[in-house]
């Protein structure tokens, strides 16, 4: 469904013309996503993939992708099947927003991060035959200091998934008070780590003020039901180093033969009972 560059005029803005392409779609997809995004995570029906390219000079991109399509069977259920075809007629949707046409609406942002983050894009491939709905986000950055910034985005929820949906959604501009309803964020988990990059260094270790804040708080029970019931949310972090590691403090880190690319694998509601498990350092 994507359309060629060539066939926009390029007259008007490419985000603007983009938004609006796919909006009504959009949309729709929404207001069935939210009312049940935290049941997306308790039924474990979501694969993330974390993905932190680096290059020799610094650079590099930071990515996510979300596999959400078992969500589809419990869409179905949820509303009808007949139901879900009406709010999407033509039974898929592909499409790109750029993240630029919404940190420029932001009240919150400043200046710096409207512009780190604006570079950004997101990707969403539904397609209701196949059973198929993904999502990809992609922020590139140009050195060791943006790139931490990105992840300190992440984790305050300038762009985790929650927000997006927020400024998404109809007359949503990031507004706090918004009486959309609210599941859990990817972000209130990496809200639980300290981000540390540096040129040939990367760490995250567990902030004991904010996992305990998270402990305090009413969504944390209802995640730790689901850890208890044997949920899964499988999460794989992929980090793409410029020269071989020299040291990797993380257990369940996996080195390649040539020690450029590190794989962290585990189950992200276990990170409710042992945060410190997925801490790790990386020199290189």
């Amino acid at each position: 469904m994507l359309q060629k560059l060539s066939q926009f005029n390029t007259s008007q803005p490419l985000a603007k013309i983009i938004i609006l392409r796919d909006k009504n779609i959009s949309m729709k997809i929404l207001k069935i996503l939210l009312p049940i995004a935290f049941l997306l995570f308790l039924s474990g029906c979501v694969e993330i993939n974390e993905d932190i390219n680096i290059s020799k000079n610094g650079s590099g991109e930071w990515s996510m992708n979300m596999d959400m399509s078992q969500l589809l069977d419990i869409m179905q259920n949820y509303i009808g099947k007949e139901e879900l075809d009406k709010q999407i007629p033509q039974g898929k949707v592909d499409t790109v927003i750029l993240m630029k046409s919404l940190t420029d609406t932001s009240t919150t942002l400043t200046a710096e991060r409207k512009t780190l983050l604006g570079q950004g894009k997101l990707h969403m491939n539904l397609n209701l035959e196949e059973k198929m709905f993904k999502t990809d986000m992609h922020f590139p950055f140009k050195n060791s200091s943006q790139l931490q910034e990105l992840y300190n985005s992440l984790g305050d929820g300038s762009i985790g998934t929650g927000q997006l949906m927020k400024n998404l959604s109809p007359g949503g501009k990031g507004d706090s008070s918004s009486n959309q309803p609210q599941g859990p964020d990817i972000g209130q988990i990496n809200s639980l780590y300290n981000f540390t990059s540096k040129p040939g260094y990367l760490s995250r270790t567990v902030n004991q003020e904010k996992f305990k804040a998270l402990k305090e708080s009413a969504q944390y029970g209802q995640m730790k039901q689901a850890g208890d019931m044997g949920m899964e949310v499988p999460y794989t972090i992929t980090i793409h180093l410029p020269k071989p590691a020299k040291k990797v403090t993380n257990t369940f880190a996996k080195l390649s033969p040539d020690k450029m690319t590190v794989t962290i694998k585990y189950n992200l509601i276990e990170v409710l009972d042992h945060p410190e498990k997925f801490e790790y350092t990386i020199e290189y």
